[in-house]
């Protein structure tokens, strides 16, 4: 679920062109093309923290985590201000079980942006064994009117307010 949601704002710039992912066959039997020619987009353009974060968002989809969470890194040293990158890195971070504040820090700095980090924040927060504040970020994500995980985010707040 969660490459899915991140699928649902990621799109990849090569050069000029926008590629979406789909397009770039990273999830068909060439993963390994995809990121080349992904690392080749980033060579043309080596400050271009965006090329950074398509990266890093390739590896993530491709589980590769650690090269996912450096790629990440790179792009946030370039632009500190990159929504993508800190919600990458944000989800990252959680996916390695890494439940710390910084990985809380960068998904809540992304959610004005990007909505559905909410619920990665969520993720963390309830790992963290912060109940209320994992409710606060499920009933943020709700308010903000995304629908792509309404219903999933509904059921997990019913089930955090039986704890």
């Amino acid at each position: 679920m969660r490459i899915a949601i991140l699928m649902t704002f990621c799109s990849l710039a090569l050069s000029a062109q926008t590629i979406s992912v789909a397009q770039l066959a990273l999830w068909d039997d060439q993963p390994e093309k995809t990121l080349a020619q992904l690392w080749g987009a980033a060579a043309q353009n080596p400050k271009s923290a965006a090329a950074r974060v398509n990266i890093s968002f390739a590896l993530l989809s491709m589980n590769r985590l650690q090269q996912a969470e450096w790629t990440a890194r790179e792009a946030l040293e370039m632009d500190p201000a990159n929504a993508q990158a800190q919600l990458i890195l944000g989800w990252t971070l959680a996916r390695e079980y890494r439940y710390t504040a910084e990985a809380l820090d960068c998904l809540r700095r992304a959610a004005r942006a990007y909505p559905v980090a909410h619920l990665g924040a969520a993720d963390v927060l309830a790992h963290q064994g912060s109940t209320a504040e994992a409710r606060a970020e499920l009933q943020a994500y709700l308010a903000s009117g995304e629908k792509d995980y309404r219903i999933a985010a509904q059921n997990w707040l019913k089930l955090l307010h039986l704890q």
